[in-house]
């Protein structure tokens, strides 16, 4: 072999060895897979800005989901090699407004956020979009909006299957679907709450022998825990419990720890206990036996898939691929449709159960958060 053909050779070999060093470091693999979609692209390959910053616009970090959120976008932006910077709005749509204005003085490689009002927040996103700063959107759909990529759950199907997971063990205890069942909802200025009770009421009217009791717990926990203590003094006992959130379901447990009434799966008298996201919280309570199931919205992945899209594409003047498959061995859920929203290309993820059989598995973005990111309540 000559010089010129041995050099190539090794060449070569020291490209094929870095990629599959690179794969093997990588905590999953993301794909798009273009195979479902009706229009091919031609986007000539575009270049990722070597520097600059993503700015988040929070809603809040009073629940332990959305400092996961936070802490998830944190660490893809910082895997691109870029700076990242936060405000959070803490609920107040004003002060979210006004962050966003900051943002655009500050020229960021893109904005993203999780509003606290879908429509309030339209007009500043449009500014970020005419002052030439795409906006990516997590968790809260907007109803308007130049929108360069929304990664969202769907709220609706999340209360149908909390309330299929009630109706299930109540048919275990009773034979039929029959008993007292209490929904602490929450805040119906919030929008994926609101879809929650639709969700779950959706269901609990298909089954007439079922006394379904509906009170407000605004979402807060000793809200949540005064509506479990007024249940029980009305009706004396409860056969199922449901929060629409970890956080003020810690209400429904204090209350029932209050009342005497804290048993276990298996024994007599326990109460059905099923809650919506999925925090770290509810599997150490399914691991104890005190929960029966929660269904999982992915916290981790929204800041990550929202990093994640708006640099592989939007940063590179490429058009988001609607009507693809996204996947992604890292998440339980391991794949998404990326489909044309009301304001832009969008992916629902889909929630899923998490119960005794499964609690454990590392994939889940509760054990995520806890074990990878450290983050503790």
């Amino acid at each position: 072999m000559n010089k010129s053909k041995k050099l190539t050779s090794i060449l070569f070999f020291l490209l094929t060895l870095s990629v599959i060093l690179a794969a093997c470091s990588s905590e999953g693999t993301s794909t798009v897979n273009t195979s479902s979609s009706s229009e091919k692209t031609n986007q000539t390959e575009g270049t990722l800005p070597s520097e600059g910053t993503i700015a988040l616009a929070h809603k809040s970090l009073d629940y332990y989901i959305f400092v996961a959120m936070q802490e998830a976008a944190k660490k893809k932006t910082e895997e691109f090699g870029w700076d990242f910077e936060s405000a959070v709005a803490d609920f107040d749509s004003s002060k979210q407004m006004n962050q966003f204005t900051n943002f655009i003085a500050k020229k960021p490689l893109a904005i993203i956020t999780d509003p606290n009002d879908s429509e309030g927040l339209v007009t500043a996103i449009d500014n970020a979009t005419n002052a030439g700063i795409p906006v990516g959107v997590m968790d809260t759909p907007t109803t308007g909006g130049d929108v360069g990529f929304t990664v969202s759950f769907d709220n609706y199907k999340a209360g149908e299957m909390a309330a299929q997971e009630i109706i299930k063990r109540l048919e275990e205890k009773y034979g039929e679907p029959k008993g007292k069942v209490l929904n602490a909802y929450g805040a119906m200025s919030s929008s994926a709450w609101r879809d929650r009770k639709e969700g779950f009421e959706a269901v609990m009217k298909k089954y007439p022998n079922i006394e379904y009791i509906d009170m407000p717990g605004e979402g807060d926990m000793r809200l949540t825990q005064d509506a479990l203590l007024n249940a029980l003094s009305k009706h004396k006992f409860i056969d199922a419990v449901h929060a629409p959130s970890d956080s003020p379901a810690m209400g429904l447990y204090e209350a029932l720890k209050q009342k005497d009434s804290l048993k276990k799966v298996g024994e007599e008298g326990h109460v059905i206990f099923v809650t919506i996201d999925a925090e770290p919280i509810a599997l150490q309570r399914i691991e104890e036996g005190y929960y029966d199931a929660t269904i999982s919205q992915d916290g981790v992945a929204y800041g990550e898939i929202l990093v994640e899209m708006l640099a592989k594409y939007t940063l590179q003047g490429k058009e988001i691929p609607v009507g693809t498959t996204y996947e992604n061995d890292k998440y339980y859920w391991k794949t998404a449709e990326i489909i044309e929203g009301d304001v832009g290309p969008q992916m629902v993820i889909d929630p899923y159960v998490i119960d005794a059989s499964n609690y454990d598995d590392p994939s889940h973005w509760a054990n995520i958060a806890w074990d990878e990111y450290g983050l503790r309540y």
